[in-house]
């Protein structure tokens, strides 16, 4: 009997090439899916697959999903694990998750890479936050803005803005936005923070202020948002939150577009509430072709694309096809509980 997998959100096209799937064998037969698939259609499509590969975690597998999927078997995600997986509701219909994570439960979206850096200096930033300065200097130097007017025939339209003297606020302090802190330390800027669980200890450790929410939105000049999509972070940052911003501020999400109310952040950049945005994540990926985002000037856009590498993802893609082989052989790797 033939086992059928997807391989979800191939947006870029190279899952084929770099999963090496032929070790699965002849009686697989493999999806390889270039275009996103609708949430209303994601029943339909994937009714007859034995295994999902989710790739870059854009695709939710809610209950109302995991339901209609009577035949699936497997979910196979790159990552230790997927918060766009209804897991309980999964755990009831006894579909097993596999990750890319190396022993001891750490992410692994590519092979371990060499350093020149001194061993006991500063580490250096990830590829996610390496985005993050890519959009904050985006935004804040108009790039998308003076590079559109240059096109059309234009010239200067307005001023950059410098980063030196200016406060950058961390919503959260973990692993991504405490790498952000020596480079904005180098650029002259304060820096400020702010999570649920931040104590004064890691934010004194780290050479920062930890302040209040309120505070946070209040002092950043440009807002980092670094926090994890959970339960608790979910629609953390709503209209009246963003309210209390300087029309002069500046917003950068790399981490889930769920954690802003994606409404409000609409309206605040459409009402010049704040001065723009540079965003890595939406709440729908990839953004509808009609949403208001696509139009705005000051808003600066990228295709959650922060820890996306080539090498990543041969990593990643190889991993995933050795989690479905082991599957099939029913000695499951990587599972997550």
């Amino acid at each position: 009997m033939t086992t059928r997998i997807a391989v979800l959100d191939d947006y870029i096209g190279c899952a084929e090439e770099f999963g090496g799937w032929t070790v699965l064998g002849d009686d697989v037969e493999i999806t390889f899916d270039r275009e996103a698939i609708a949430p209303e259609r994601l029943v339909d499509e994937l009714a007859d697959y034995d295994a999902v590969a989710i790739t870059q975690q854009r695709t939710w597998l809610t209950r109302a999903v995991l339901e209609g999927l009577p035949k699936l078997k497997l979910i196979v995600t790159n990552g230790p694990t997927s918060s766009v997986v209804d897991h309980e509701c999964r755990r009831e219909r006894g579909i097993v998750l596999c990750g890319t994570s190396n022993s001891g439960g750490q992410a692994a979206t590519a092979p371990p890479v060499s350093s020149r850096a001194d061993p006991g200096g500063p580490r250096p930033i990830s590829p996610p936050a390496e985005m993050a300065w890519a959009l904050l200097f985006a935004v804040t130097k108009r790039i998308g803005i003076e590079d559109r007017a240059i096109r059309a025939g234009g010239w200067q339209t307005g001023f950059p803005v410098p980063l030196r003297g200016m406060t950058l606020g961390l919503a959260g302090l973990g692993n991504l936005g405490s790498s952000m802190v020596p480079g904005a330390v180098a650029f002259g800027m304060d820096v400020i923070a702010w999570s649920q669980n931040l104590t004064d200890e890691r934010a004194s450790e780290l050479g920062v202020r930890r302040v209040s929410k309120d505070q946070l939105m209040r002092e950043s000049d440009v807002l980092g948002v670094f926090l994890q999509l959970s339960d608790r972070t979910r629609g953390l940052f709503q209209a009246e939150d963003l309210a209390l911003m300087k029309p002069t501020a500046f917003i950068v999400n790399i981490s889930r577009g769920p954690i802003i109310d994606e409404a409000a952040l609409v309206d605040a950049l459409q009402s010049g509430r704040i001065a723009g945005a540079g965003l890595d994540v939406f709440d729908r990926e990839p953004l509808p072709s009609d949403h208001p985002l696509r139009s705005m000037e000051n808003a600066v856009l990228m295709p959650h694309v922060g820890y996306v590498t080539e090498s990543g993802f041969r990593f990643s893609f190889g991993r995933m096809a050795e989690d479905v082989a082991a599957f099939l052989r029913g000695e499951p790797i990587r599972v997550v509980d």
